[in-house]
């Protein structure tokens, strides 16, 4: 869906640059496409959300009459739906599929007064900003500004060149394009302390085991670091 909206976005403003006279004409036909994706989205969540309260009913009909019958007991029911939940959400990671993720305790990423002070520049021949591999989940903040890309297949994680790096890394440099807009995450992350970067931060001697830690699909900043 936003692949598609993205596309129509692009070819109707190559359009519009072609023929000032129809701008208006052309944002007003894009509007109106946008209006009809959302149309079509809300309609397709209004179903699923009907199927879901439908499942709903069975299931909590089925949990009373077993209850009543002496067959299971709430108790019993609340451990097996932690295990079950954690092994779905597993199975769910390995194959790409998750909840929409958004930071949480969102913080104004401007007033932002935990940054870590570290001379990255320093060190940058050494880690070549590994750091700028690791995986975080934008603020709305971040979103409605529009600036910080994210990636349309898991939103709203940061987006991702095929290296594995943030997209907004200057990978000649190894410094952010974006610096000045960078996510609360990017700002707050110190990885003196991250063991998964560094085995010996002091003699900046990296883990030896980077590239198989990054093999894994989320390596993401730990949210204490924010």
């Amino acid at each position: 869906m936003h692949t598609i909206l993205q596309a129509n976005n692009h070819n109707y403003m190559q359009n519009a640059v072609k023929d000032d006279g129809n701008d208006s004409k052309a944002l007003e036909e894009l509007r109106k496409e946008v209006v009809q994706g959302f149309l079509y989205s809300h309609t397709r969540a209004n179903d699923n959300t009907g199927k879901a309260m439908e499942v709903a009913s069975f299931c909590y009909a089925l949990i009373e009459i077993l209850q009543e019958k002496g067959i299971i007991t709430i108790a019993e029911l609340d451990e097996r739906k932690k295990a079950v939940g954690k092994r779905l959400v597993e199975k769910f990671a390995e194959k790409g599929i998750g909840f929409v993720a958004l930071q949480e305790n969102e913080q104004d990423k401007y007033s932002f007064d935990k940054e870590a002070s570290i001379d990255c520049m320093s060190r940058i021949h050494i880690c070549h900003a590994i750091c700028c591999r690791l995986d975080f989940a934008l603020s709305k903040q971040d979103i409605e500004e529009g600036i910080i890309k994210w990636d349309l297949g898991r939103p709203y994680m940061i987006a991702k060149d095929e290296n594995g790096f943030c997209r907004h890394l200057n990978l000649t440099t190894h410094t952010c394009s974006v610096r000045d807009f960078r996510p609360v995450p990017c700002r707050g992350y110190d990885c003196r302390s991250d063991k998964r970067i560094w085995a010996d931060f002091e003699k900046g001697e990296l883990n030896p085991k980077l590239d198989e830690i990054f093999q894994k699909r989320e390596v993401l900043i730990d949210d204490s670091a924010s």
